[in-house]
C-alpha cells in the first residue's frame, strides 16, 4: 500500500506525544500515535486508495485523502469501523451548501455538528439517548475528534490564525451525536432528508451548541416554549436567515404524534410563531440593520414582510424546510435549540455511507 506521509520516530511514548505538541499537530488533547500499522488498518477496512482525495479542506488547502484522513481518524481514537463514517462526515462538509471555508473562519461560533443515522450508528454504540451532547462514548468522541482533527490539520483551522471564532464553543473537540430512531414515532432525519429506509447516512449542520430547553406537557405548552427560545435576539438566525436545528428528546415526540402531530406540523407551527417584531430587531443597532440588509439585498426577505412596519413579526428562517428536527436525548423535560450561522452558510447536507 503506498502510504506516502511523513515518518516521525522518538525514543519513547511520552517523548512522541510532546513531537505532536511541538509540530502543533494536535488540538491540545493528547492523541493515539498514527502508527503505519493502525492507519494501514482504517483504510484497508475501507478498501479506498490512500491517495484518493475528496478535495481540498479549507482554509489553507490540504488535500484530504484516505490517508491523511485516516491518520487524523486514528489520532482521534478511531477503530477500522469508525472510518467510514468520517469519510461521509468530511464529504458531506465539502458539499458548497455547507460553505466549510466561512464556517471555519468565522467570528460567530458555529462548529459542524455530525448527526449518524442507520444501522451503523447501532452498530458503533453512538450515543443517542441521555447525555447525548457529552462525553462517555468511543464512537461519538472518536468520529467527532477525527473530523475535527482533519480540519485542524489538514484544513489548518486554528485558533489565533485562521480560525477567527472569538468564543466558539467545546464542540471543537468533538461534535458528533446519533438520532434516536427506536423510540422515535417519526421518520428518521436522514429518511427525511431523501436517504432510504434502513440505510446509514451522516448530516452535518454548522451550529452554536445546545441551547437547554425546558419542554414539556401538552404539544401547545411545549410549542410556546420552543418558539421563545428560537427567537432570541442574540440568535444570528434572526438577523441574517439561515437554518436552526431543534432536538426533541422522545418523549416529547411521543407526546406530539399521541396528539396527532407530524413532525412537519411541528416544523410550520415553529416556523410561523417563533417570530419578533421588527421593530425589537432593530432596537439591536446598527450592526444588526448591516447585515439584514445584507440579507434584502440577497432577497432572503421576501417581499411579502413590510419590513418598513415595526410591528411586523419576522421569522428566524425563510422556509419552514430550513428548521431541522431531530429526535436525541432521555425522555425528560427537556429538548435543545441549536441555531445555525445565519444565511451565510454551514446549511445542513445529507450522505450515505456506503
Amino acid at each position: 500500500m503506498n502510504l506516502i506521509s511523513e515518518r516521525v520516530t522518538a525514543d519513547d511514548y511520552d517523548e512522541a506525544i510532546e513531537l505532536f505538541y511541538d509540530r502543533h499537530w494536535t488540538d491540545g488533547l493528547p492523541v493515539v500515535l498514527p502508527t503505519p500499522k493502525r492507519v494501514q488498518a482504517l483504510i484497508d477496512y475501507v478498501k479506498r486508495e490512500p491517495q484518493e482525495s475528496l478535495g481540498a479542506i479549507p482554509p489553507k488547502g490540504g488535500q484530504a485523502t484516505i490517508e491523511k484522513l485516516a491518520i487524523n481518524a486514528v489520532m482521534g481514537g478511531c477503530r477500522p469501523e469508525h472510518f467510514p463514517v468520517v469519510i461521509a462526515a468530511i464529504e458531506a462538509m465539502l458539499d458548497p451548501a455547507h460553505n466549510l471555508n466561512g464556517v471555519l473562519q468565522t467570528t460567530h461560533m458555529c462548529v459542524s455538528l455530525v448527526i449518524v443515522n442507520g444501522p451503523i450508528a447501532r452498530a458503533l454504540g453512538i450515543n443517542s439517548r441521555d447525555g447525548v451532547f457529552g462525553n462517555g462514548y468511543r464512537g461519538n468522541g472518536a468520529i467527532g475528534r477525527g473530523v475535527r482533527l482533519a480540519l485542524w490539520n489538514l484544513g489548518g483551522a486554528v485558533p489565533w490564525d485562521t480560525d477567527k471564532a472569538t468564543m466558539s464553543h467545546p464542540g471543537e473537540y468533538a461534535f458528533c451525536i446519533a438520532e434516536e430512531e427506536e423510540d422515535n414515532p417519526w421518520r428518521p432525519l436522514h429518511v427525511e432528508r431523501g436517504c432510504p429506509e434502513g440505510s446509514s447516512a451522516v448530516t452535518v449542520f454548522a451550529c452554536e451548541g445546545p441551547h437547554s430547553t425546558f419542554c414539556y406537557g401538552t404539544p401547545e405548552e411545549m410549542l410556546h416554549v420552543l418558539t421563545d427560545t428560537m427567537c432570541a435576539l442574540g440568535n444570528n438566525n434572526l438577523h441574517v436567515l439561515g437554518q436552526t436545528l431543534v432536538v426533541l428528546n422522545p418523549l416529547n415526540a411521543e407526546e406530539f404524534a399521541k396528539r396527532g402531530w407530524s413532525k412537519d406540523d411541528v416544523r410550520r407551527y415553529l416556523w410561523e410563531h417563533a417570530r419578533r417584531p421588527i421593530g425589537d430587531v432593530r432596537a439591536c443597532g446598527v450592526v444588526h440593520e448591516q447585515f439584514r440588509k445584507m440579507e434584502r439585498d440577497a432577497g432572503r426577505y421576501p417581499l411579502r414582510w413590510d419590513l418598513d412596519n415595526p410591528t411586523t413579526r419576522v421569522p428566524i428562517t425563510a422556509r419552514p424546510e430550513d428548521i431541522h428536527i431531530a429526535i436525541a436525548g432521555g425522555r425528560s423535560y427537556f429538548a435543545a435549540v441549536l441555531p445555525g450561522w445565519g444565511g451565510f452558510g454551514g446549511f445542513a447536507v445529507t450522505r450515505r455511507i456506503p
